[in-house]
């Protein structure tokens, strides 16, 4: 069982893009970083599948954007506990490490996050039925914009 990872100096690869990743049974939402880390900005909605070409999709998008580390989020229950979309972000998240190799592939907690993008969005007037694509790209924009401010938390501690 994969436990969630924090920003921490010794680990960091240094500058460049994050990509981050909101795996769902049916849609896979992906954002992606500047290379100064300060900002994450929606990037693609790929479809899930289970012939591994998600995985291919997002690791194409890896290598095209020169991106330095993944970071996957990990639906955890509110009491902590596993369900299957842990295991399922933790599938995903292995099969990504296999394919990238020497790019690292972090898990981080993403509890409510796409009930924030949900909100976000019902709070501009657009429905979950009609934004679910996009709510799927913005519950990655706050995964990875929440791994950035704490990457950032922990070099100015640091620095």
């Amino acid at each position: 069982m994969a436990t969630s990872e924090k920003p921490t100096v010794q680990t960091d690869p240094g500058r460049g893009r994050r990509l981050g990743v909101d795996v769902g049974s049916v849609r896979i939402g992906v954002a992606l970083s500047d290379p100064d880390c300060i900002l994450a900005t929606p990037l693609e909605t790929v479809s899930a599948a289970v012939d591994g070409s998600d995985v291919s999709r997002v690791a194409e998008l890896v290598r095209d954007n020169l991106v330095v580390e993944v970071i996957v989020g990990l639906p955890v229950a509110l009491r902590g506990n596993h369900t299957s979309s842990t295991y399922l972000a933790e599938d995903f998240a292995e099969d990504l490490r296999e394919e990238l190799r020497d790019i690292p592939v972090r898990l981080v907690d993403e509890r409510l996050s796409t009930m924030a993008a949900t909100q976000a969005f019902q709070a501009v007037g657009i429905s979950a039925k009609k934004g679910r694509k996009k709510i799927d790209q913005a519950a990655a924009v706050h995964i990875l914009q929440g791994w950035l401010d704490a990457r950032r938390r922990v070099f100015s501690q640091n620095g």
